[in-house]
């Protein structure tokens, strides 16, 4: 039967309208090829920016990067224009706490921070797998609760018996972080802290070695150890046993000795700057200057971003932690060196920079656009228009944003051939 003319001008609406906008209705997480394509990429690798840039995913991986005169786009990939925008690796916040909350982790997500580092919960890692199985959950890796000693830190001063797991002797300590990286810990943390900067002193602290035997039992187990420390004399027994990271900066003065061993021994800090803003006497300042100093002495490249959210009593900025990257600016760091701290930097202390924190061809699909580029002003970052997670595009405001495909041009010169009358023979 061959349609009238005024029957087949609605139709030809309707296919012209799937041609150009078929992408948008995918199945929410069906695997498929994307193509990003017309934006500016940093890619967290610490390069300059790379203007009219394609980014390739397939499935839930990174496939091809670099510029579009150099990339050949997959026959029948769903291509978004992402209209001059700044493309970057998925951002992660390597500090918090409690995070066994869907409601949070889909927050995380939804602002670009798809990976957060909690490094003081209970042991739940079954809970943690289950948040995984959805991409619109951020990503979460756990240490579970801080290694720490009888009437150590955080059972001292604040009571946290449940965050805590006390070893007495640097068998025990062997014994029971075997057991909790067995049982699916991503990474440890432990505590060495004496109350120079709380309200009361901590009776004990994990002695140098035991320390050193939890390192030796982490490392051999092929992940990393943070050390909460809030004082320098803290600090030094951390950096003799062997840790990855600091978790916090140091609110006292920090000698230059000090400072000379941990460039030496690239040690990364995450120095959770929103809190000390929050808890106030004076230890806001006191951070930043500690930051700026461990920059000065070789530390640049080696700062990741953590906020310490939900591990003290504040009102937290959940999302992009732009009032972290705003003390991080007063340290002197520049806009380049925030967003490095919050992706490959960050990934590294979350002991996946293999997968993760940057935009190269074989890691982990997690990238995000912002509206505008963030090295112009670090609070573009809170003009986020688009977040992929594991390859799954879970936030999409591009203004009149239509992605092209293949797929929808043959299905619609299929359908307008019949529509014309003809027959295929």
């Amino acid at each position: 039967m061959r349609l009238k003319r005024e029957e087949r001008l609605p139709l030809l609406l309707v296919v012209l309208v799937l041609t150009f906008f078929y992408p948008h209705y995918l199945t929410k997480g069906e695997s498929e090829t994307i193509a990003l394509v017309n934006g500016i990429l940093i890619d967290g690798t610490g390069v300059k920016p790379v203007p009219d840039s394609v980014v390739v995913i397939e499935g839930e991986h990174i496939v091809d990067v670099g510029r579009r005169k150099d990339i050949q786009i997959p026959v029948g990939a769903k291509v978004i224009d992402v209209r001059g925008g700044t493309m970057l690796p998925g951002f992660i916040n390597a500090h918090v706490h409690s995070m066994l909350n869907e409601d949070n982790l889909r927050k995380w997500a939804w602002s670009g921070v798809t990976t957060v580092r909690d490094i003081g919960s209970q042991p739940d890692f079954s809970l943690r797998d289950k948040f995984g199985l959805d991409n619109a959950n951020a990503r979460l890796v756990m240490s579970g609760p801080l290694v720490t000693v009888p009437e150590g830190y955080p059972i001292v001063p604040w009571g946290g018996a449940g965050l805590a797991l006390t070893v007495d002797s640097p068998e025990d300590a062997r014994q029971k972080v075997g057991m909790l990286l067995d049982e699916g810990a991503d990474i440890i943390k432990i505590a060495i802290e004496r109350g120079d900067t709380l309200p009361r002193r901590v009776p004990n602290t994990l002695t140098l070695e035991e320390a050193f035997a939890i390192v030796e039992v982490a490392h051999n187990h092929g992940t990393i150890v943070s050390a909460h420390v809030t004082a320098s004399r803290d600090l030094d027994r951390a950096i003799t046993a062997g840790v990855d990271d600091i978790a916090h900066m140091v609110v006292d003065t920090l000698p230059a000795d000090l400072l000379g061993r941990i460039a030496r021994d690239d040690v990364y800090w995450v120095p959770t700057l929103e809190l000390w803003k929050c808890v106030g006497h004076g230890y806001r300042e006191a951070a930043i200057e500690n930051l700026r100093r461990f920059i000065e002495a070789g530390g640049r490249g080696r700062v990741a971003l953590g906020t310490d959210f939900n591990g003290y009593n504040c009102s937290w900025q959940s999302g992009m932690p732009m009032t972290e990257m705003e003390l991080m600016q007063e340290a002197g760091m520049t806009p380049m060196e925030i967003i490095l701290s919050a992706t490959k930097n960050a990934a590294y202390v979350c002991n996946k920079e293999k997968e993760l924190g940057t935009v190269e061809s074989g890691k982990v699909a997690d990238v995000i656009v912002v509206e505008a580029n963030p090295l112009e002003d670090i609070h573009n970052l809170e003009r986020v228009v688009m977040v992929i997670h594991n390859g799954t595009i879970i936030r999409n405001e591009m203004k009149s944003s239509a992605g092209f495909s293949w797929y929808g041009v043959c299905i619609s010169i299929v359908i307008l051939f019949f529509l014309s009358g003809h027959r295929l023979s």
